[in-house]
């Protein structure tokens, strides 16, 4: 009978132990699984206030292209968009915004545009290529690129022959016909590699629409290729004086060597092609939140900021342009055209 209640008493014993221990996984289970939940809305938080950051660093730049172009008639590098911006606190988190002029480089889409062929555009970027040691047929094939037709420029053949054997054109062989909306898409066209890319890449840009290359702040390789047979060195007397003084017309240009030897007709060819101001800027938003261990969480955007002139003269705020000092007759329009969000920061 003792043995029996001994017997009892340690079965209730045991079990106890083993309610005790479940209760004890679960209890340890359940707030492990809580600490996840807290944990991944802590970080679903963080990155919503990251993309918010962007936003902010998005309106910020917006506010200091039009507050530059309140300044003066032209864009240069010693405007103050182009100087390098403290980062920015909001709270525990901190954006960084760079701002590039894309009218420093050549756009790939000036090729075709108005539903036509510039030559004149065509002619820089084949020069441009000769610049840098590449293959000036590329020009056509990208121009081959956006063009309406199927037919080689300047050639007749068939542009589906060509691209017959490329694997990454669609399965249909035909090229798209529209304007590039990014340079890396040059590595589709026929005779762009990786390596082509690398090389190009400093020098070129894609906006969707036509964009004058800016005298204030082409680089001396892009300006070289503005005439035949002249070199980036002899570009340097060019790019020391506009570091002192900023040309305030295409005039100025024409007045400077080398270009004080290209003729008349020359000249009137590049009109259009040229400016001394900036129709497209692009913005580098990098956003830094905070982190208790490890590396701060950070999120990337380039946004491409369009200023071009208003088309409606109503449009414009008299009273605001004149309060500002701005002799400036002719007020742009900022505008945000294109934005990418990234989880790396890219090329830029």
């Amino acid at each position: 009978m003792t043995m029996t209640a001994n017997t009892q008493r340690g079965v209730a014993l045991l079990t106890i132990l083993l309610l005790v221990v479940s209760i004890t996984v679960v209890a340890g289970a359940m707030l492990a699984s809580q600490k996840i939940v807290i944990r991944r809305s802590g970080l679903l938080f963080n990155q919503d206030q990251l993309l918010q950051d962007l936003e902010a660093g998005k309106q910020l730049a917006i506010t200091i292209i039009r507050a530059d172009d309140k300044l003066n008639d032209n864009d240069s590098m010693q405007d103050i968009w182009a100087q390098p911006l403290p980062p920015y606190t909001l709270g525990s988190h901190s954006i960084t915004i760079e701002l590039r002029d894309e009218a420093s480089r050549f756009n790939i889409n000036n090729l075709y545009h108005d539903d036509a062929v510039d030559t004149d555009a065509l002619e820089v970027f084949q020069r441009l290529l000769t610049q840098l040691n590449l293959e000036p047929e590329i020009a056509i094939a990208v121009l081959d690129w956006q063009d309406p037709d199927n037919q080689i420029y300047n050639d007749g053949g068939d542009e589906s022959v060509l691209y017959g054997e490329q694997t990454n054109i669609r399965a249909n062989k035909a090229l798209p016909n529209q304007p590039l909306v990014s340079i890396d898409q040059l590595q589709e066209v026929r005779g762009v590699n990786a390596d082509t890319l690398a090389i190009l890449r400093p020098y070129i840009t894609a906006v969707p629409y036509f964009v004058p290359i800016n005298i204030n702040t082409a680089s001396p390789v892009l300006l070289a290729a503005l005439m035949d047979e002249a070199t980036p060195q002899q570009m340097q007397t060019l790019t020391d004086l506009r570091a002192q003084q900023v040309l305030v017309s295409i005039d100025d240009l024409w007045q400077l060597p080398p270009f004080i030897s290209m003729g008349t007709e020359a000249r009137q060819g590049f009109e259009s092609l040229l400016a001394v101001d900036s129709q497209a800027f692009r913005a580098l938003i990098t956003a830094t939140g905070n982190s208790d261990v490890g590396v701060a969480p950070q999120r990337f955007a380039t946004v491409l900021i369009s200023k071009t002139n208003f088309n409606n003269d109503d449009d414009i705020d008299n009273n605001d342009v004149n309060n500002s000092g701005n002799n400036n007759s002719k007020a742009k329009t900022v505008t945000v055209v294109a934005q990418r969000s990234w989880a790396f920061r890219p090329s830029f």
